[in-house]
């Protein structure tokens, strides 16, 4: 697949991702009880050298969730948010303030953070799925903390068999009134990506 998509392409990726958005913060808010706001600023395709371009202090801790896409489509997806963040996501579902989620390993806070990036990523996929009614499922997500280094050489090996590109979507997330900053990457395979934009009407 070229390495430049087109206008019309990256504004359907965005208009996907935008519904997908939608669902996820209706799904998000009857879930904690509370208002969420998510929005897609920016979409586009970035070669899988440059993905460290995204994510800056390689010292740095994130949680990383990964889910495998099955069906019609193959790929992965890879959830990315600040030991911050990923407290306060848990700590409102959980009820809890962040202060009191001290221990990451605990089984309540992993499970709750999985749930909210389930609801996320299942959110995105569905709108994939209902624009271009192409069977499209994914996994239950695994969970894990790690340095940017090691997260940037686990994407590498997990993706590298689908694909040599990743489709980056840019979300801000605001939860009840607070902004977190997530990181949402897709890879779908190359001819993943042809099939989807097959099924909407659109060329390569």
């Amino acid at each position: 697949m070229d390495d430049r998509l087109s206008l019309a392409q990256l504004d359907l990726l965005k208009e996907v991702g935008t519904i997908g958005a939608a669902t996820a913060a209706t799904a998000l808010a009857d879930l904690i009880a509370g208002r969420v706001e998510i929005t897609v600023p920016e979409v586009s395709l970035v070669p899988l050298e440059n993905i460290s371009r995204l994510l800056d202090q390689p010292d740095r801790l994130f949680f990383v969730l990964d889910m495998e896409i099955k069906g019609d489509i193959l790929g992965r997806i890879f959830l990315l948010f600040s030991p911050e963040d990923a407290k306060y996501l848990a700590g409102t579902l959980l009820g809890k303030p962040p202060e009191q989620l001290l221990d990451v390993k605990d089984e309540m806070f992993q499970s709750s953070l999985k749930e909210v990036s389930n609801i996320l990523s299942s959110s995105y996929i569905t709108a994939f799925a209902d624009m271009t009614r192409l069977n499209i499922l994914s996994s239950v997500p695994s969970l894990a903390i790690d340095m940017v280094g090691a997260i940037l050489d686990f994407i590498f090996i997990q993706i590298a068999q689908y694909t040599e590109e990743a489709l980056f979507i840019k979300t801000n997330l605001k939860v009840k009134g607070s902004n977190l900053n997530g990181l949402f990457l897709f890879f779908p395979s190359a001819e993943s990506l042809k099939k989807i934009f097959k099924a909407l009407g659109l060329k390569e």
